[in-house]
């Protein structure tokens, strides 16, 4: 945990819950910046495929090592920005600081400061 307690000098809002009750210790860490942004993290799943969904599902497990991320914008998913525009899966640990880090640094950019001529 305290390697999100400090994110290039600013202290995010950090907020733990449980995830996936099928899973022991499984949480999710939602991270909130003063952009408006934030990151949703959690464990990389893996889900056996022997056909039967009930079965496969109570016997999920989290891969080690790995991470699943979303970002948000003030509380809501967000699928456009430039670090992606879906769901970043199987991050190791490098890469979800990375992709925290630039989440951080995010400034909001709505349609309209996309095209100078538009009439606001």
């Amino acid at each position: 945990m305290k390697r999100f307690e400090n994110i290039n000098g600013e202290k995010p809002v950090i907020e733990i819950k449980p995830h996936r009750k099928e899973v022991a210790g499984s949480q999710q860490i939602i991270l909130t910046f003063k952009n408006g942004y934030g990151a949703s993290i959690i464990p990389e799943y893996h889900v056996p495929n022997t056909g039967d969904f009930e079965k496969d599902w109570k016997n999920q497990s989290m891969v080690k090592g790995h991470y699943e991320l979303a970002v948000f914008h003030d509380g809501e998913l967000c699928y456009e920005t430039p670090i992606t525009n879906d769901v970043l899966r199987m991050l190791n640990d490098p890469e979800l600081q990375n992709a925290v880090e630039q989440i951080q640094r995010l400034e909001f950019m709505s349609i309209h400061h996309l095209h100078e001529d538009a009439n606001v």
